[in-house]
């Protein structure tokens, strides 16, 4: 994820388009530079489509309705993008909570029980992550000494496999009467919402933009574009290339842009920073059950962002 400040704006356009996205947005400008380079002399030197002759009001509809429609689909990435950093907040908060509530519930010498939730409850972000993001291995998550029935390697599903054993353990506990059943009812509420964030980021993921509409503004872009050339040749002679260009850069980049920040959970420089707030997570859990963490394991929780000064 980008970080930058606002009074930066000529070193943030310029970090910008060092990215993929501007890379992406470089080639399709390519493109059309030289499809604009070729109608222009056409039209200019060699013959008369009289798309030339087209009316300006219906160029300036056309303008009208994709400017409609392209602020509906970066809206819309974006809400996708923003909820899907509101359920890892109230993740990051809900740890939190259930980690202060084990700390006051279990003994001081439960050394057993605070490691295990110490490593369960860090576990889940990292599970989380890895499952949105499709990957299935278990090398960032801490092993708990427990039995097989709750052993992850038993789970395809790494957050469930997770939950799980934050349930088990819980119940256990709640029968040996290390927890009363008042304390028990309160505990039901943080674990469930554990599988609750789960379910609204597979929501999320699952749930992409429609094709129908993602192809029909695409193909919109393309026409407008195409047709662009033909109806400012008149006015603006060899000065059509730079502003048809223009126009593209605008109009592309605002669909490639809602393109990257419609899946908040990948790996792209402006998606949401998954692995450190795991880290965070983890080192938070650890110091509220007063479990000590090697050092270099706290700065892997600050943030990893690309800072743009």
């Amino acid at each position: 994820m980008i970080l930058y400040k606002n009074k930066g704006i000529l070193s943030s356009i310029w970090h910008f388009h060092t990215g993929p996205t501007a890379k992406a947005l470089l080639r399709r400008l390519i493109v059309v530079a030289i499809y604009v380079t070729i109608i222009t002399i056409g039209e200019m030197h060699y013959t008369d489509l009289r798309l030339k002759d087209t009316p300006s009001s219906f160029l300036g509809a056309m303008g009208i309705l994709l400017s409609l429609l392209l602020i509906f689909r970066t809206n819309t990435a974006y809400d996708r993008f923003y909820e899907g950093r509101q359920a890892w907040g109230m993740l990051v908060n809900n740890c939190r909570n259930l980690s202060i509530f084990f700390n006051a519930v279990l003994l001081e010498g439960d050394k057993e029980s605070r490691l295990f939730y110490a490593k369960a409850i860090s576990n889940f972000p990292f599970a989380l992550k890895n499952h949105l993001r499709d990957t299935s291995g278990t090398h960032e998550l801490d092993m708990v000494e427990e039995v097989e029935r709750r052993d992850l390697s038993n789970f395809d599903h790494k957050p469930a496999g997770v939950a799980n054993q934050l349930w088990v353990k819980t119940e256990i506990l709640y029968r040996e009467g290390h927890i009363s059943e008042s304390q028990h009812i309160n505990l039901n509420q943080y674990l469930t919402t554990l599988m609750d964030v789960c379910g609204i980021c597979e929501r999320i993921k699952s749930t992409p933009i429609p094709f129908s509409y993602m192809l029909f503004i695409k193909l919109f872009i393309m026409l407008y574009v195409a047709l662009l050339p033909f109806t400012v040749v008149t006015a603006f002679g060899y000065l059509t290339i730079p502003a048809v260009i223009l126009t593209s850069y605008v109009l592309v980049g605002l669909e490639m842009i809602g393109e990257e920040i419609e899946e908040p959970f990948g790996l792209e420089r402006n998606d949401l920073p998954l692995n450190q707030l795991s880290q965070l997570i983890r080192v938070n859990v650890h110091d509220i059950l007063q479990i000590q963490l090697p050092h270099i394991e706290k700065q892997a929780a600050k943030p990893g962002f690309t800072i743009v000064t």
